[in-house]
């Protein structure tokens, strides 16, 4: 909720992230259980399994999946999402959840681990966090390698999680040296715009337009000034609700 307070939960192995579909209910990821589930977002029942590769089985049930830590929705409708185990971005139809194909084939471009943030800009492309090798990577609307958006270690990006693009700019959570890092629209290094503790997710408050990150080792929601990186609050306190391993976090409105 706006103000922390827990209102629900819904049990999930290994949630990684959250995405809202054109059908009003929540998608997120089960990086244990290699699938991607639909959450009702009023009530947090789970509806169904949208996308699911039992890891128990040698067959893919529904495309190679293994360890899926983001799910997208792309301008064609499509859900894409990130494979971390096999370095791979899979495709699948928006509606039904069917397997459509390796969508970026495996360690394209240098891919190494492609991590929550995996997301499209405004530009249509899509930008990957490439956790182990410590980059972000963008790809075009074929999946097709277009380029290293922030090179190796630029502005001591140190295996990123999350990242959100904001009034054209981006921002990169650097989860090893407890960095949020700033670059613009053509990935210029603008910056550490905050500082917190191993910081996995990053979400800008459309009603107060201020920066909400997610820290995994306090286990909270730490709040930073939108325009200066400032910090202004822990809006989800340490342990809050039981909460343990925190690691997304998403806004519905």
């Amino acid at each position: 909720t706006r103000d922390g307070t827990p209102r629900g939960s819904s049990a999930v192995s290994g949630p990684q992230s959250i995405v809202l579909g054109i059908d009003g209910r929540l998608y997120v990821c089960a990086e244990k259980s290699d699938r991607v589930v639909r959450i009702d977002p009023h009530t947090l029942l789970r509806i169904d399994t949208f996308v699911e590769d039992d890891p128990l089985t040698p067959e893919d049930e529904n495309g190679p999946l293994n360890g899926p830590t983001s799910a997208t929705f792309g301008p064609d409708g499509a859900l894409y999402v990130a494979s971390f185990e096999t370095d791979q971005i899979l495709r699948f139809h928006g509606l039904t959840g069917a397997y459509e194909g390796v969508f970026v084939s495996a360690g394209l471009g240098g891919l190494d681990g492609p991590d929550a943030g995996t997301k499209f800009g405004s530009d249509g492309l899509l930008y990957v966090p490439s956790f182990w090798n410590d980059r972000v990577l963008r790809y075009d609307a074929l999946g097709v390698f277009v380029d290293e958006f922030v090179s190796f270690r630029e502005g001591s990006l140190r295996q990123p999680r999350d990242l959100v693009q904001h009034e054209g700019d981006w921002y990169v959570a650097s989860s090893f040296n407890n960095r949020i890092l700033r670059f613009d629209a053509l990935g210029n290094y603008l910056g550490i715009f905050a500082s917190v503790t191993q910081p996995y997710s990053l979400a800008f408050n459309q009603h107060d337009e201020n920066l909400y990150v997610v820290s995994l080792q306090l286990n909270s929601v730490r709040v930073f000034d939108g325009q200066d990186g400032s910090f202004l609050d822990a809006i989800v306190p340490p342990g809050s609700a039981g909460l343990d391993g925190a690691v997304y976090l998403f806004f519905l409105d």
